[in-house]
């Protein structure tokens, strides 16, 4: 029985690894969306300013 318990918490802190990796992964895909998407308005405002000046 000891076995079997020390093969269920060992499985389950491999799951616990996993849900950190991809928790933190998906904190960082959500970083670099805002980034892009910050980087995308500043793109569109310099060109429409470099526009507006001609």
């Amino acid at each position: 029985m000891n076995e079997l318990q020390e093969t269920i918490k060992s499985i389950c802190d491999e799951f616990a690894d996993i849900n950190a990796i991809l928790a933190a992964r998906s904190r960082e895909l959500d970083r670099r969306e805002l980034f892009d998407k910050k980087i995308e308005t500043e793109i569109k405002s310099i060109k429409k300013n470099r526009h507006e000046n001609k």
